[in-house]
């Protein structure tokens, strides 16, 4: 039997680890995507006792089977989804079973953001490789928009990563994006001088790029990836344009990081965005 819902309920797949303690990934996402009163749907990649940045001893549950069979009871009850959101795999395989379900479960309206979760600070996470980075490759190019870091995005245009970059480099690297086949992007994590860090904001559809910078502040961050791209998918979602939807989402990511950088003992936990989502912070279409 096919479901019934009210017009207006929107539903956000949100295919991600989840790390029970520590503010990334899932943890994130769910309260995020809900907060724009969208129901967030997790399909977990892997459950972690806590996040990797700053613990040891974590405990990690692969769940790549399970996938498989979420999926498959999934269509037996046929729902609807407005929006795909990906993150974190594994493994090459976990990417394969994602693309796959892109394919069964969107429709035309369905936005896909992909974050092609690979490495960062120049190099790739233990356990990627180069295999990994072409399997992510297949996946953005279903993606109505891509959200790599600045790591990610040389990692996906075989560009050379530096902490600063020039305009030209950024320009190569954006160019060379658009061979993803991906609509959009945002490179996240961008700095083009000491002072400042932000994002890259391209439209390969439409053509034409912008760019959003804010001071850079030396601070060991975590989520910062996940509090965007859950903002950005809530945004585009409901409805809003992607430049109006990429400055909402980098002004909301600041507005955390301003509040968890007074936090020196503990900003390495996770940014503080739960108090910012109670006071209505972010701004979407309704």
């Amino acid at each position: 039997m096919k479901e019934t819902r009210k017009k207006e309920i929107k539903r956000v797949i949100a295919i991600n680890d989840m790390s029970c303690f520590g503010k990334c990934s899932l943890t994130v996402a769910l309260p995020v995507i809900s907060a724009f009163g969208v129901e967030a749907v997790p399909l977990p990649t892997a459950i972690l006792s806590t996040h990797t940045g700053g613990f040891t001893g974590y405990t990690c549950l692969d769940m790549t089977d399970e996938m498989v069979k979420i999926i498959e009871h999934w269509k037996t009850i046929g729902f609807k989804c407005d929006g795909i959101y990906t993150g974190y795999f594994l493994n090459g395989r976990q990417a394969d079973i994602t693309a796959e379900f892109i394919d069964d479960f969107k429709s035309p309206d369905t936005k896909v953001i992909v974050d092609p979760v690979m490495g960062d600070n120049g190099r790739l996470y233990t356990g990627f490789d180069a295999g990994f980075v072409e399997d992510i490759k297949k996946l953005c190019k279903k993606a109505h928009v891509i959200t790599p870091n600045i790591t990610e995005a040389m990692l996906l245009t075989g560009g050379e990563y530096r902490e600063v970059f020039s305009r030209d480099d950024i320009s190569r690297c954006t160019d060379a994006l658009g061979d993803t086949g991906a609509k959009k992007a945002v490179i996240t994590g961008v700095r083009v001088n000491e002072r400042e860090i932000g994002y890259v904001c391209c439209d390969f559809e439409k053509g034409g790029r912008f760019e959003i910078y804010y001071p850079y502040e030396n601070m060991r961050l975590h989520g910062c990836g996940d509090v965007f791209a859950s903002i950005l998918c809530g945004e585009l979602v409901k409805g809003e344009t992607f430049e109006g939807s990429a400055r909402a989402a980098a002004d909301f990511t600041e507005e955390c990081i301003i509040a968890t950088g007074g936090d020196i003992e503990n900003h390495w936990y996770g940014l503080k965005f739960e108090r910012l989502l109670e006071n209505g912070s972010f701004r979407h279409a309704d």
